[in-house]
């Protein structure tokens, strides 16, 4: 079984200080202990360091970044054609949507993939109509 990772996830398992942590840890404690494998792109790989960079620290950024990219249980997933056609598509259709072009090649990576649930913080996939863990139903923006 795979789960999509979204940025939000790594970046509040990353925070300490983030009010999710703790459900965010709880939900990745739950993931691991599964052996659920965790797929992300090269897209939130970048909007993960970066926000870490600037909002934290640079130690922090390299140490999730290396984590990451040294992780046997993450994939991360090269957007490249293959996938940026059919996330134009989506970013396209979905006008009435607040959506991200990240969003949009996390939709079409997870399409492709078969995959229905990410791990994240990020609503966008429940409007997809896709899964989200942790659920938070009284999430605050």
């Amino acid at each position: 079984m795979q789960y999509f990772t979204d940025t939000g996830a790594w970046i509040v398992l990353a925070d300490k200080k983030d009010r999710y942590h703790q459900n965010a840890k709880e939900a990745y404690n739950v993931i691991l202990s599964r052996n659920i494998s965790l797929v992300t792109t090269d897209y939130i790989f970048d909007e993960t360091v970066t926000w870490l960079r600037y909002k934290i620290g640079h130690t922090i950024a390299t140490d999730w970044g290396q984590k990451l990219l040294s992780s046997r249980m993450v994939e991360i997933v090269q957007i490249y054609d293959t996938y940026l056609r059919p996330a134009w598509n989506i970013f396209q259709k979905y006008s009435d949507q607040k959506f991200s072009f990240t969003d949009c090649t996390s939709f079409a990576v997870m399409k492709a993939l078969g995959l229905d649930t990410a791990f994240g913080f990020d609503d966008h996939f429940r409007i997809m109509g896709l899964n989200l863990i942790p659920s938070l139903s009284n999430k605050k923006k």
